[in-house]
């Protein structure tokens, strides 16, 4: 007796839901591996057919470290325009410029949410031109780093703050310094970062940072 199309692909279905996603994640974890310590992955999609376009419900990623460089990044931003939600935390990133300690990055649809902590004596190295930077806050409750310069053979009082600029995160001097002394901390033209707000911790800062996939 001929076994039933519609039953032969219910078996498909339903059995592709079990072992898809699993393979799925063994993938992701691989991927992440190369570049950091995974500690835990998890990858879910409902119906498993989604995965053949690269799109999943839901993704959850814990890591002690990962080695971060633009090229990955805009790889990595670019498998994540078809997550529906994704929850990502690792203990340390290193960007090359600077490391981050206790990221955690959210996506939910179109929006994102990143926070981190920044160590202030990371922050002073990639700002060589300005000494002593010190968490303050200033009249209007805002956050910025205050260090002294050399400007014109003499010292100076010379204030940052870490602030969301054209879609970037950028650490600037205030004033004409600005100009010359921005770092860049993110920038990717698929994520507009729309916003950033610091606080001081011991030791550093911590940001949290806003945006939506472009």
């Amino acid at each position: 007796m001929a076994i039933p199309v519609a039953a032969v692909v219910a078996v498909v279905l339903v059995g592709g839901q079990f072992v898809v996603p699993a393979i799925a994640t063994s993938v992701l974890r691989h991927r992440l591996s190369k570049d950091g310590t995974v500690l835990s992955a998890h990858l879910s999609a409902f119906p498993w057919i989604q995965l053949i376009w690269q799109h999943a419900d839901k993704v959850t990623a814990s890591m002690a470290n990962y080695d971060l460089q633009p090229s990955q990044l805009e790889s990595l931003l670019h498998q994540a325009e078809g997550i529906g939600t994704l929850d990502m935390s690792i203990g340390v990133v290193h960007t090359g410029l600077l490391t981050l300690h206790d990221v955690t990055f959210t996506k939910r649809g179109d929006a994102m949410v990143g926070d981190a902590k920044l160590d202030i004596a990371d922050l002073r190295a990639a700002l060589p031109i300005i000494k002593s930077l010190t968490p303050v806050h200033n009249g209007s409750g805002q956050l910025v780093l205050r260090g002294t310069a050399s400007v014109l053979g003499m010292q100076a009082s010379v204030d940052a703050v870490v602030a969301a600029r054209d879609g970037k995160l950028v650490v600037a001097p205030t004033g004409l310094l600005g100009a010359f002394a921005t770092v860049t901390l993110y920038d990717d033209p698929q994520i507009q970062v729309e916003s950033v707000t610091a606080t001081a911790v011991p030791g550093g800062l911590k940001f949290v940072t806003t945006g939506k996939v472009t």
